[in-house]
């Protein structure tokens, strides 16, 4: 297993999802992540090591690994390459990344190997927009038909203006639910870093939604050769705003875009299951199910490494760095702006 702190030639043209591009890596740099890039023969894996810190490496290091396209066998030898460079807990994916059923089953998996079930909504974009709209929920062709009564229009943003208009309504969207639960929000130099990096490739797709050139909602999307993937959304709780539909406006208009670049499959995003409307994730797993998808199953795989350390991680580091990383986030993007 080769891995490399640097992309090896013609890295972006061998993987098979956004989140394994070097762009995409850059942009996680911004949250505090060291990219390593693992190859072996044609296959490829991303890992977004945190706490890759001289010294006390073997003490903080976890890892996030991006394995889209790869065998069972690949992944287990990347694991284990992970481990031997001290890292003490590896994730396989993530709640909008994965594995499928047989790369699943086909890793080894040890005693301390924990195989995590996720499910995601996924439309097919063979059918027409008509057969679309169709398809969707009552509730989400009302949305769909009170926006553009109400004179919301969609845009895909070019412009600095336009990327900072969606940064603050992300910013005001992550400060709503960190006031709820623990949350890890993405920095503005996150925003812009992906947006730099991967629009002018049509990897990442950003929208802007407003009425009366008011911004009022936004979304980011991540595109394969197949398939575009809802990353990331925001939108204002301006109440003169939020009944009028802009976050559905946004899923409409990108569908229909993604239909028109060619791509075959437009994705949701993770979602949990649960017909309680008491489970908190109860609300988006039933506002994406209106849209008239597939719900589809893929796999993340949890490996300890070292049980006592990610103990520690667990109960001291996390907490902690649930209070402090936006501090941390902003003390890095003041680093980035000094001469």
């Amino acid at each position: 297993m080769n891995v490399s702190s640097s992309p090896p030639p013609q890295w972006d043209r061998m993987v098979a999802a956004p989140c394994q591009l070097t762009g995409f890596a850059a942009a996680m740099t911004t949250m505090g992540y060291h990219p390593l890039y693992l190859f072996e023969g044609d296959q490829r894996a991303l890992a977004l090591v945190r706490g890759w810190t001289r010294g006390v490496r073997r003490v903080i290091a976890r890892a996030n690994l991006f394995a889209a396209g790869v065998d069972g066998g690949f992944v287990t030898r990347a694991v284990e390459a992970m481990a031997q460079l001290g890292v003490s807990y590896v994730r396989v994916g993530d709640s909008m990344w994965g594995l499928g059923k047989s790369e699943t089953t086909n890793a080894s998996h040890g005693a301390r190997t924990t195989v995590i079930q996720r499910h995601t909504f996924v439309l097919d974009l063979a059918q027409s927009e008509e057969m679309l709209l169709r398809n969707q929920g009552p509730s989400v062709r009302t949305s769909v038909r009170k926006a553009e009564r109400a004179g919301v229009e969609v845009r895909e943003i070019t412009t600095s203006a336009d990327l900072e208009a969606y940064c603050a309504l992300a910013r005001g969207t992550s400060a709503r639910v960190r006031s709820v639960s623990a949350y890890t929000d993405f920095p503005t130099s996150f925003f812009t870093e992906l947006f730099k990096r991967m629009t002018g490739t049509g990897a990442a797709k950003f929208y802007l939604a407003c009425i009366d050139a008011t911004p009022v909602a936004g979304a980011i999307f991540l595109c394969s050769k197949e398939r575009m993937l809802y990353f990331a959304g925001a939108s204002t709780r301006d109440r003169a705003y939020t009944a009028l539909q802009a976050p559905t406006a946004v899923l409409w208009h990108a569908i229909r875009g993604a239909k028109r670049l060619g791509l075959s499959r437009f994705d949701f995003g993770g979602c949990t299951p649960t017909e309680d409307p008491r489970d908190p994730r109860y609300g988006v797993y039933a506002f994406k199910r209106r849209w008239g998808g597939d719900l589809e199953t893929f796999y993340n795989l949890e490996v300890v490494v070292a049980p006592a350390l990610v103990w520690f991680q667990d109960r001291v580091l996390s907490p902690l760095w649930n209070r402090v990383h936006p501090f941390y986030f902003r003390l890095l993007e003041l680093r980035k702006a000094l001469p």
